[in-house]
């Protein structure tokens, strides 16, 4: 392509869909989604640069169309052509060693209107498209046809280490169109099987050291508000550091269950500065201060936005309206002697 070609291209005021006709870059099976860049045409050269870099040990595909280029020429023989090419950033020289630690809910029997999962790595991972690497599969061994919300974003927590996977709420939902046409993805007393193929990339190009499977038998569905006045607090001793201990009638959301409850002392109207766990496949709540506990009485703040996997919140079932004037917070006191 001629130098003053490349000035001329350099001289449109094009936005980012008219660059993407002329040059895209794509993961390779990303299924004709470009890649999101910075263009510029100078120096006789047009250059790409993608938002996030290049992860390695990835493949591309770049199509450069000239017939959608301003030209001085229309008769060259450039002008009609259309190039396609692909790379490979080199990866690291490391050998694989990312894995999934663990899948929540971790139980063995998961109720069948189950909202979500969470799949956590042991480091970081890279940007590809996570879905073409989930499986749900059925106890005769079959795929089970669009179990999860079909969307092209990719739900990460800051870190990259945890990745949230939402069954499609529209069939989890009873009563609404998807759900009546093609029921819920879980049902109640079948065995299935969560595969995490081992071809997803982390962030330093490697694939995962071994695929994962996560197997359990679909439950009754858990249809009810979380009640407060059912949890079983237990209260340390004064003068030590052991754990504050909630437990639940059944499993909570796991990631929630890591901020939406925090600990304050009423003496001094401060929260209480320690680390949370969870243990008992997501029925218990562990809280460890930093500092012994002193006597006195304290509560447990708990915000509303606290829910189970099926999407039952404080208060209201998923298959009830939200109410309009829900409190932010609600609050169970305890003694520590």
């Amino acid at each position: 392509m001629p130098a003053r070609d490349v000035e001329t291209l350099g001289l449109v005021n094009w936005t980012p869909e008219l660059w993407q006709s002329v040059l895209r870059v794509e993961v390779t099976g990303a299924s004709g989604q470009p890649m999101a860049g910075r263009y510029s045409a100078t120096d006789g050269i047009i250059r790409f640069t993608p938002m996030y870099g290049f992860d390695k040990g990835r493949t591309f595909v770049v199509y450069f169309d000239a017939r959608k280029i301003p030209t001085v020429n229309d008769e060259e023989p450039w002008r009609h052509r259309i190039l396609e090419r692909t790379f490979t950033v080199a990866g690291a020289a490391a050998t694989r060693s990312t894995e999934v630690r663990q899948v929540y809910p971790s139980g063995d029997t998961l109720p069948e209107n189950m909202l979500r999962f969470y799949i956590e790595f042991s480091a970081p991972m890279g940007r590809g498209r996570a879905m073409q690497h989930i499986h749900l599969i059925d106890e005769m061994g079959k795929e089970v046809a669009d179990p999860f919300l079909p969307v092209e974003a990719d739900f990460w927590d800051p870190a990259r280490t945890r990745f949230t996977l939402f069954f499609d709420p529209g069939r989890v939902k009873r009563g609404i169109k998807p759900n009546r046409d093609l029921g819920r993805a879980l049902e109640a007393g079948k065995r299935y099987t969560l595969v995490i193929t081992d071809q997803w990339m982390d962030a330093s190009g490697q694939m995962l050291l071994r695929p994962h499977r996560h197997t359990f038998t679909a439950g009754r569905a858990v249809e009810r508000a979380l009640d407060t006045k059912a949890w079983k607090v237990a209260p340390p001793r004064a003068g030590t550091r052991d754990p504050l201990i909630v437990t639940f009638p059944w499993a909570l959301d796991y990631g929630l269950l890591q901020r939406a409850l925090t600990v304050r002392s009423s003496a001094t109207g401060s929260h209480v500065v320690g680390e949370v766990a969870v243990a008992g496949h997501e029925t218990q709540w562990l809280f460890t201060p930093r500092d012994a506990w002193t006597t006195g009485d304290y509560s447990l703040q708990v915000m509303t936005l606290l829910e189970d996997p099926e999407g039952n919140r404080i208060g209201r079932a998923f298959e009830v309206m939200r109410p309009v004037n829900e409190p932010e917070r609600v609050e169970i006191g305890f003694s520590v002697r």
